[in-house]
């Protein structure tokens, strides 16, 4: 078996979104939710057992939905929490191996930094289950990895119901270089909900109609435009205005991230924290509210020069890091960076081994 026979995946399974990159060039993202039909009305609708991603997103009405992230966790309260993680990742898979011709499967999944050391050991099960050789590494690692920015920077991965800080040091991320706030999209989205409620009683509004409007209009700041969406009042469309409620909502996340950047630059070498403001970078859903890249920047100017980037503009940076862990790391050395089952068989093929 050559190094060419194997089928890489790069999987960034986040509480929203499941975006996943393979060496064959294959490419897609999604909703991370699996549905399953209530009746046998709804299994005769969808002409199938379960659904996923936007499929499910359009059919809720008619579907139990799961989504198995909460608050960077794998939900683990029943049987069908579990197995909607191991559905959804089987499904992208499935999905990237299609028309392939492959001996063996190995796959890099990025979950929240927040997943603990029993999580992350049920994620590897899941994983273990899929791939010949799995690991699982922390996602802020993953983009980290992609921009070569292993030093003197850190990494704000600003997720659904997460937002991981991580501190590159030359090394890979110990728990201490790596924080998890609560307060990420999904409180956006909900701050959203309670201000409209209390100043528009009158409106009818659904989580998932605010959030796709975080999506398209958020901002921070002085960096957006005047935001007017059209919405339901007793079953009649009607205009609303909602600049400063959405103002207001995305920057409820913003004094959480600004303390603890402020921290983890200050735990920096001195003479290097200098470089470590220049190196600050935002990934992941959160990071497309506009503005919010020059408010931490104006915030953090009182500690010098800052330079913010937003780099996650097509939302695969992560899956795209896993996929060059696959390619750069030797399985042998897979369990040094992560959670990992390896197969001897595969050592030197990954990371410019020679083929067999």
């Amino acid at each position: 078996m050559s190094k060419a026979e194997m089928l890489l995946l790069g999987v960034d399974f986040g509480s929203s979104k499941i975006a996943l990159r393979s060496n064959r060039g294959y490419e897609y993202q999604f909703p991370a939710l699996v549905g399953y039909p209530k009746d046998m009305i709804s299994l005769r609708l969808l002409k199938k057992g379960q659904v996923f991603g936007v499929e499910a997103e359009s059919n809720r009405e008619a579907l139990v939905c799961y989504q198995p992230l909460e608050n960077g966790l794998l939900r683990e309260q029943n049987f069908f929490d579990y197995n909607s993680a191991y559905e959804l990742l089987k499904h992208v898979v499935e999905g990237a191996s299609q028309a392939q011709n492959y001996s063996k499967v190995c796959g890099v999944v990025g979950v929240p930094a927040r997943a603990s050391q029993h999580n992350k050991e049920y994620f590897h099960q899941i994983a273990a289950q899929l791939f010949d050789v799995a690991l699982i590494v922390s996602e802020p690692f993953m983009v980290a990895y992609e921009l070569n920015q292993l030093s003197d920077a850190i990494i704000v991965d600003i997720g659904a119901g997460t937002i991981d800080i991580c501190a590159m040091r030359g090394q890979v991320p110990r728990a201490a270089d790596q924080v998890t706030l609560l307060k990420a999209g999904n409180h956006i989205d909900h701050r959203l909900y309670t201000l409209l409620e209390e100043r528009h009683p009158e409106l009818q509004t659904t989580a998932q109609q605010l959030r796709k409007i975080k999506e398209e209009h958020g901002f921070v700041g002085e960096y957006g435009g005047e935001v007017v969406v059209t919405m339901r009042e007793d079953g009649r469309p009607v205009e609303v205005n909602i600049t400063e409620e959405l103002r207001i909502a995305c920057e409820a996340i913003l004094p959480d991230i600004l303390e603890q950047l402020v921290i983890m630059v200050q735990s920096f070498d001195p003479q290097r924290q200098h470089v470590v403001l220049e190196n600050i970078y935002l990934a992941g859903g959160g990071s497309k509210i506009t503005g919010i890249d020059e408010l931490i920047a104006l915030h953090l100017v009182e500690y010098g020069d800052v330079h913010v980037q937003c780099i996650d503009n097509d939302g695969v940076v992560g899956a795209a890091g896993a996929l060059k862990l696959a390619h750069d790391l030797p399985p042998e050395v897979w369990n040094q960076v992560g959670y990992s089952n390896g197969d001897t068989n595969l050592n030197g093929l990954i990371g410019g081994g020679q083929q067999s």
